[in-house]
């Protein structure tokens, strides 16, 4: 029988992984899903046999899962993130980056220590874009981290599933925040970002700069539009064997490569 754990269970990535463990594995996998909430906060998630609740970053939770999951997995998909958006990545400062790593990259390499786990899959982003460059902040620095990670020997196997621009608690709190700046952010330093907020509403603004990166996406990677069904079949093809450490997912295009993405700059 194949062990699984989903860290970020009722995210979109995490219920991707589940829905494409239950499709390629069947009933027969046992998946322990963690969920950063309150007990009785949520009855189930489809498709777990068992669902942990606390934070990822707490020592406390990941020895609540050994206790009741055990300590070794065949696999674990690290699907969880939280970090100050809606600015420049280069414009994030150290106690951002430190902050947005807390839970988005740092409990990694200790669920690595702590568990026996044959492959361990995080999540990534296509964020040297030009219009990805300018908003996602902090957490740009998060998803560097992991990419580095990636190519960097350890316990497990690492693989990282980059991919395109979907609806997500994450994408939720950018546009919220890139709103909640508009005014401020019409003065921006970076004159694309400041052309997207001139003279307009922040409706209007978010809008224009969310066209703008599925755009950017169709005509760097041919196609955009990722949703859920995308991501599920980016994890089935991570079960049917994968050579590099990164497989892509934009829209419905899939492919696989081997280098991680440097930190945008500028």
């Amino acid at each position: 029988m194949r062990r699984f754990l989903v860290i970020g269970a009722t995210g979109v990535a995490g219920g991707a992984a589940i829905r494409a463990v239950r499709r390629f594995f069947g009933e027969e996998a046992e998946v322990t899903g963690v969920w950063y909430g309150r007990p009785g906060s949520v009855e189930a998630v489809e498709g777990v046999d068992r669902l942990v609740f606390g934070d990822a970053a707490e020592p406390q939770t990941l020895e609540a899962v050994a206790r009741e999951a055990g300590e070794r997995f065949d696999w674990c998909f690290f699907a969880t993130a939280m970090g100050e958006v809606g600015f420049p990545i280069r414009e994030a400062t150290p106690e951002q980056i430190a902050q947005s790593n807390r839970l988005s990259f740092d409990p990694l390499p200790r669920i690595e220590q702590r568990f026996e786990v044959g492959t361990l899959v995080a999540y990534s982003t296509f964020f040297t874009l030009r219009h990805q460059r300018i908003t996602y902040g902090a957490m740009g620095h998060s998803k560097h981290a992991i990419e580095q990670w990636a190519v960097q020997p350890g316990r497990s196997r690492h693989l990282v599933i980059r991919a395109g621009a979907f609806r997500s608690a994450s994408s939720q709190a950018i546009k919220l925040l890139v709103r909640r700046r508009a005014r401020q952010l019409a003065q921006a330093e970076d004159p694309l970002l400041r052309s997207y907020f001139e003279g307009t509403s922040p409706a209007e603004a978010v809008e224009r700069l969310e066209r703008a990166v599925l755009e950017e996406e169709r005509a760097t990677y041919g196609d955009t539009g990722t949703d859920a069904a995308a991501l599920e079949a980016a994890h089935v093809h991570l079960f049917n064997g994968v050579h590099g450490p990164f497989v892509n997912v934009c829209g419905r295009r899939i492919w696989e490569s081997a280098e991680p993405q440097p930190l945008p700059t500028e």
